[in-house]
């Protein structure tokens, strides 16, 4: 059989994005992929319409969203997952070969390989040596299309200062969309960039249901923007952007006790992990832990081969991040209590 090669060339080159599932591995703790540890309540679903496409499910789950964060339901668009808004941005945005896209990194992998796929430049202004936002660096590059910021950050969990971001925001009016990637932001509401919309035209807010709300098996994100970059998302987005039943679970999700259920846990998860923190800090393994507002940790450690190991031994599935300046270091979604203390127990044995 003749072997088929017509794909674009930068497509035969590219490095897919190495998710969680996709790296696998085994055991009994799953601490990989910063999902909620907690099982979700039981969703009614109507099945009386599947076989018609949806129709007012998106507008319905649009709406629902938009009274959550405090804007109109037309600034909210529902997609499958966070990384369905950063491939339309790319697509949006940026032509081939032409228009680049700004990261900081260390931080999430699936800026670098949307922009990849579209073949889009990736400029890459690196955080600070204390993991802060290097505005300088930032808005000195006049050329780009996109500013991608993850906050709270992944995979370092630390919070960037507010000022910062609207500083770049307020550089590119005009120039550049701004797109704030809010993943985690449940864990630290306060320091939402959502009321800023009002301000700048160029703002983008990327959300998520799959952390805090626990919903990652049925992967509904959100973009929230102004009216001038909806009309142009809204022509690139699927003509059914979420199928029925995750449509149908996401508003029940989206309700007032359900809400207010998924704050409670979410505050369980926060004092969880400061203990975490606080106790591993003095153990004799462990580097350091870097400050988090996240539902997760990274810890550098003296020899992160040696804990690596310890924690497969033991049946702990955690994260290795593959960046040169985190070669020592291991995220650790948080669990439940007693999946933190089974972690604590390996960790503490460690010379």
């Amino acid at each position: 059989m003749k072997k088929i090669n017509l794909s674009n060339p930068h497509i035969e080159a590219l490095e897919p994005y190495m998710s969680a599932r996709r790296i696998g591995g085994s055991g009994e703790i799953w601490l990989n992929a910063n999902e909620l540890p907690f099982p979700r309540q039981t969703f009614d679903l109507d099945v009386s319409e599947y076989h018609r496409y949806p129709d007012q499910g998106p507008d319905q789950v649009q709406a629902a969203y938009a009274g959550y964060v405090g804007v109109n339901p037309e600034q909210v668009l529902a997609l499958r997952g966070a990384d369905e808004a950063i491939d339309l941005l790319l697509r949006a945005y940026c032509r081939s070969g032409v228009d680049s896209i700004v990261i900081s990194s260390p931080t999430y992998g699936m800026y670098q390989v949307c922009a990849d796929i579209q073949d889009a430049p990736v400029i890459d202004v690196p955080l600070t040596a204390d993991y802060q936002l290097d505005v300088a660096g930032i808005t000195a590059q006049e050329k780009t299309k996109l500013v991608f910021i993850c906050s709270p950050n992944n995979p370092t969990g630390n919070s960037f200062n507010q000022e910062d971001i609207v500083s770049i925001v307020r550089h590119f009016e005009g120039k550049a969309i701004v797109a704030i990637d809010e993943a985690y932001i449940e864990f630290c509401p306060e320091q939402s960039l959502v009321s800023e919309l009002a301000n700048y035209e160029n703002l983008v807010v990327v959300r998520t249901m799959s952390k805090a709300f626990g919903l990652a098996g049925v992967h509904v994100g959100y973009l929230v923007a102004n009216q001038s970059v909806m009309d142009i998302m809204r022509k690139v987005a699927a003509p059914y952007p979420l199928a029925d039943p995750c449509a149908q679970i996401a508003l029940q999700a989206l309700e007032p006790a359900a809400v207010a259920f998924m704050q409670q846990q979410v505050a369980e998860i926060n004092v969880i992990r400061e203990a975490f923190s606080s106790t591993i800090q003095e153990f004799a393994a462990v580097q350091s832990v870097l400050p988090s507002v996240a539902n997760f940790l990274l810890v550098s450690f003296k020899n992160s081969d040696k804990a690596w190991q310890a924690l497969t031994d033991a049946g702990i599935v955690a994260r290795q991040i593959p960046h040169p300046r985190l070669q020592d270091a291991i995220r650790f979604s948080i669990g439940t209590d007693s999946e933190m203390e089974e972690v604590i127990k390996v960790l503490e044995s460690l010379p």
